[in-house]
């Protein structure tokens, strides 16, 4: 296991920070941060996948790029609608997705080979830290799935999947234990940062700490780098270049939200679907990446 880089160090350093401003800030400063972190940096990194897709090109053809926008368009619109009309199954992929993307984001390493065995290791990680925020948060995260999906789940399948998704992680990791054991020192100290961020904060400042550090931050540096291996400041590049398609996700967000406002569980699932019709294609584009870069 390596010492802790500074980059590390400082990471870990900010989600203590982070966990102490969650327990001494007033819950309507924390909501206003959060809610900008999320839809600022949140948004952003995930903002240029069609160039991803265009196969990694600065200036992508014309006619390739108008058919992968509207493609991207069409399956963001297909994907919304079926959060509607079936959101239990919406619900269940999206975290199920979710989990294998945080998972591979937070211990992807280019040196990796991605074998399927490290993939299960990812989603087992994702859907651990899940179970671990869901646990933790346990009463809003059983209101918050009522209102969406219309389910009443019994508390103790959150418990039973957070049991189950530590055991998972536990046997992939030791079938992966060549390939994880670099990371195992940062990775241990991050887990024990996060968890004393989700047991001592709440649910929205909780989750965004973890979605913008330590997931949208590195992923958005990652691409950057991926787009521009040879630019001096290829992170400037990337936000100039997603700017217009994250100024477009805002707009159309708000005027939904405009349209559902006297309805909160509308405005939820509203919410939920915005995040779930840009993560679900995003996880597509990123595990494309890995497998191509």
């Amino acid at each position: 296991m390596s010492k802790l880089s500074k980059y590390e160090s400082q990471k870990i350093g900010i989600t203590l920070i982070c966990t102490l401003l969650g327990l001494t800030m007033p819950a309507s400063f924390l909501w206003g941060i959060a809610a900008i972190n999320v839809l600022t940096i949140g948004v952003i990194h995930g903002a240029n996948d069609l160039y991803i897709l265009s196969g990694f090109k600065k200036s992508p053809i014309k006619s390739q790029f108008g058919y992968l926008f509207f493609s991207y368009i069409f399956f963001v619109f297909i994907m919304v609608l079926a959060l509607f009309h079936v959101p239990q199954l919406a619900l269940f992929l999206f975290v199920l997705v979710s989990s294998f993307h945080f998972g591979e984001q937070q211990w992807h390493k280019n040196t990796f080979v991605n074998l399927p065995k490290l993939q299960l290791f990812y989603l087992a990680y994702g859907a651990f830290l899940f179970s671990l925020l869901f646990y933790t948060h346990q009463d809003q995260t059983l209101s918050i799935i009522q209102q969406i999906s219309g389910l009443q789940i019994d508390p103790n399948a959150i418990l039973y999947s957070l049991i189950a998704s530590f055991l998972a992680t536990i046997f992939f990791a030791v079938l992966n234990l060549g390939q994880l054991k670099p990371q195992l020192l940062f990775q241990l100290v991050a887990l024990f940062a996060l968890i004393l961020l989700f047991t001592q904060t709440s649910l929205l400042w909780s989750f965004s700490v973890y979605f913008v550090l330590w997931h949208s931050i590195p992923s958005l540096k990652e691409q950057a780098n991926v787009l521009y291996p040879n630019d001096l400041k290829p992170i400037r590049k990337y936000i100039k270049l997603a700017l217009p398609y994250w100024f477009l996700s805002l707009i159309g967000f708000a005027i939904a939200l405009y349209f559902f406002n006297d309805n909160t569980a509308s405005m939820l699932a509203l919410f939920f679907g915005f995040l779930a019709a840009i993560t679900i294609p995003h996880v597509g584009v990123i595990f494309w990446m890995h497998q191509k870069n």
